[in-house]
């Protein structure tokens, strides 16, 4: 069964929210451990970072009405708690969701 433009956006958006989610939770990890201590905010922040990494694979996987508003603040919020790379690629899936 063929789908839509829509859908397939939506799925995209879905798979780059879970792959960056998945990039964050890895990213804050290693700042918990001390890996990429230079630019880590120490571990309360890493917490937050991790429980937002989480929501946002949640979020990928069962998206829920607001999704894309819902991923640019997790995105956000990620990249102000240090985790760069993962909070781009969730703000990118956020663009990529607010576009369709």
């Amino acid at each position: 069964m063929p789908w839509s433009k829509l859908q397939e956006s939506d799925m995209f958006m879905r798979v780059v929210a879970i792959g960056g989610g998945v990039v964050a939770l890895i990213e804050s990890l290693l700042h918990l451990i001390g890996i990429f201590e230079f630019w880590s905010l120490g571990w309360p922040f890493e917490v937050i970072a991790i429980v937002l990494a989480v929501c946002a694979v949640l979020l990928g996987i069962k998206p829920i009405h607001y999704t894309p508003s819902f991923l640019f603040v997790i995105g956000l919020a990620l990249i102000i708690f240090s985790v760069f790379v993962g909070g781009i690629i969730v703000l990118l899936a956020a663009i990529i969701g607010a576009i369709t």
